[in-house]
């Protein structure tokens, strides 16, 4: 296990800044992760399991069995900084089974999914949010175009997350405020947002803002959310790879000056974004 790192202690008591988006392919060393993390500033990193495989049109070359063990045996080593999310493809055999032990053997603390030839409002899906909220614990999904899989996007529309809305113990994130369909996004957030009001139960759904949005668009995007949703429901991520954070810490420098410059919020609502909420949805 790796020494506990302090990188952040001149700002201990100012924003604790975690990036809920980061992947990995299963070859990288945790001891570089932890230094790449420091060198971008990062108290905290949510860690997607490697992309298992297994079947048609997904290229992992790990079962979900493996990529678990992989990813547990890797966040073991700096336990306080890297929180690994277990990725599960519900078209695999034995996904839900693989789920449960990820979670309750291996000590993940959420679960990532990419709708990938399958659609969220699939029966054969349900199965797999029964045991999330059954677990209790936060699932992350992608939303929006879907780079780098053939013909994958017309899976991964906001709005067929509405069916989430049937599992009310499931608190899950939209990724990349779904980009192109940043609206629906929201709207989808809003129609959780209005059902949580009426019913008095836990809000279930936030926005992971993880770009997606090209820089051209990303002030406006933004300017959306926080207009529409506030900062209660929003987490920061910046799709990095564990074996080279650089990319967040140009990530977080940018939305950090749309933050302050163009939006003109203030340090709560950076607090919040930045990190607090990131806690917040994992239970914490």
């Amino acid at each position: 296990m790796l020494r506990r790192c302090e990188p952040c202690s001149h700002r201990r008591e100012e924003t604790m800044l975690i990036d809920c988006h980061v992947h990995s392919v299963g070859d990288e060393d945790a001891t570089q992760t932890i230094k790449s993390m420091d060198a971008a500033g990062l108290d905290r990193i949510i860690l997607f399991g490697p992309k298992p495989g297994g079947w048609e049109g997904v290229s992992g070359s790990l079962s979900m069995r493996e990529a678990n063990e992989w990813l547990a045996g890797f966040a073991a080593e700096a336990p306080d900084r890297i929180i690994p999310f277990t990725w599960i493809e519900p078209n695999l055999p034995g996904a839900v089974e693989e789920l449960e032990h990820a979670v309750a053997d291996l000590g993940c603390k959420g679960v990532k999914m990419i709708p990938n030839q399958w659609y969220p409002t699939d029966e054969a899906v349900f199965p797999v949010y029964e045991k999330v909220g059954e677990l209790g614990v936060p699932l992350i999904c992608h939303a929006g175009i879907l780079f780098g899989n053939a013909d994958g996007s017309r899976f991964c529309r906001p709005a067929f997350y509405e069916a989430l809305i049937n599992f009310p113990r499931v608190r899950f994130a939209l990724a990349h405020i779904g980009w192109p369909w940043v609206d629906e996004c929201l709207a989808v957030a809003g129609r959780f947002r209005a059902h949580s009001r009426r019913t008095g139960q836990e809000m279930q759904m936030w926005i992971d803002t993880t770009p997606g949005t090209p820089p051209m668009w990303r002030s406006e995007a933004l300017q959306k959310t926080l207009a529409y949703l506030g900062d209660e429901w929003i987490l920061w991520g910046s799709d990095a790879r564990a074996s080279d954070l650089t990319p967040a810490a140009k990530t977080m420098a940018s939305d950090r000056r749309i933050l302050r410059s163009i939006l003109g919020a203030g340090a709560e609502t950076e607090r919040r974004w930045l990190g607090e909420n990131v806690l917040r949805f994992l239970g914490l």
